[in-house]
């Protein structure tokens, strides 16, 4: 087992999922516009508040130093007191830290508001997801997926969550790291899990694109489970490779269309080596590397984010919910 320190609020949450409705392109688009002018003008009101800052800062540090210096001169030089001249370098050095500091208050302010404010009705366009910018995926539930790399930290944040066709929704972006957080991540990416109606799923089954987890795993840590073998009509689609203590079921439930579109899904996501866990009767996850940061605010003196982002935002959040669409079918076939 790995130690896992969280730094963020990584807990399962435990609020009421809102229901999802998917929303066409040109509505979308309408309110994200409005959205961006508000968020625009906001963005316009920080600014000008940081460049006020920033000017009354350069000119205190100015003079700060040029009063510093000049006292250290006279109180060493004419004066001989070495201890006020020590305090006006003192005095020099700490008062432009803490004006930059004061100066830089308005960035600290605008990245508050954009995950308080910007992104939460931004999620809320999206098809009706809650925004939440600390929580993320159960580290508990993550642990019993098998396709995570050895790690000691875990942190999530941006998370949405909701519920689609009577399934919960919960995905975020997450990063793995070994002690050192200097190092890079061992993993850094999208963590989504799907919980369906049904107990639908029996047993354990993984489905990968990464290679490297297959040879490092397959004799390892997947031991237990056994290759199946399923090729789909379209050669394009059999990019997954399939581990499963349940090779019936993982058989009955991997069809055409789930190779389909879990084979979107990666494309969208730049053609990422995603893996797909079934596991624990009615739990779907998918673990997408994938380093493009999603939903963080904009330089301050950059406009906010372009329309054509958010639609790619929609574009990547609506495959995931064509794969609920699929575990829904499987449910109404069960049933």
């Amino acid at each position: 087992m790995n130690k896992e320190s969280q730094q963020t609020d990584t807990q399962q949450p435990d609020i009421q999922q809102t229901d999802i409705q998917r929303r066409d392109d040109r509505q979308f688009q309408a309110d994200m516009k409005q959205l961006i002018h508000e968020s625009e003008n906001t963005r316009l009101a920080f600014m000008k508040k940081q460049r006020f800052r920033g000017f009354v800062s350069l000119t205190s540090i100015i003079l700060s130093v040029l009063i510093g210096a000049g006292g250290f001169g006279w109180f060493l030089l004419v004066e001989a007191d070495i201890v006020m001249a020590s305090l006006c370098m003192v005095c020099a050095v700490i008062l432009p830290i803490i004006i930059n500091i004061w100066s830089d208050m308005p960035i600290k302010n605008y990245n508050i508001h954009y995950k308080d404010v910007f992104m939460p009705k931004m999620a809320e366009a999206l098809g009706g997801f809650k925004f939440h910018p600390k929580r993320g995926i159960s580290s508990k539930i993550i642990s019993k997926t098998g396709v995570l790399p050895r790690h000691d930290i875990y942190e999530a944040e941006d998370c949405f969550i909701g519920k689609y066709n009577g399934v919960k929704v919960i995905f975020s972006e997450a990063r793995l790291y070994n002690k050192n957080k200097n190092h890079p991540p061992v993993f850094d990416g999208i963590f989504v899990l799907l919980e369906t109606h049904s107990k639908i799923i029996n047993g354990h089954t993984i489905i990968t694109a990464d290679l490297d987890m297959v040879q490092q795993y397959a004799d390892s840590r997947w031991n237990k489970l056994k290759t199946v073998s399923i090729n789909s009509t379209i050669p394009d689609w059999n990019n997954f490779q399939i581990f499963s203590d349940a090779p019936e079921n993982a058989t009955s439930l991997i069809c055409e269309k789930l190779q389909k579109e879990l084979s979107e899904a990666a494309v969208t996501f730049d053609n990422s080596p995603m893996s797909t866990v079934l596991f624990r009767e009615k739990f779907i996850f998918m673990a997408i590397p994938y380093e493009q940061d999603m939903f963080e605010a904009s330089n301050i003196y950059i406009p906010i984010v372009t329309k054509q982002h958010t639609l790619t935002c929609k574009k990547e959040i609506e495959q995931i919910l064509e794969i609920v669409d699929i575990f829904d079918l499987y449910r109404t076939e069960i049933q």
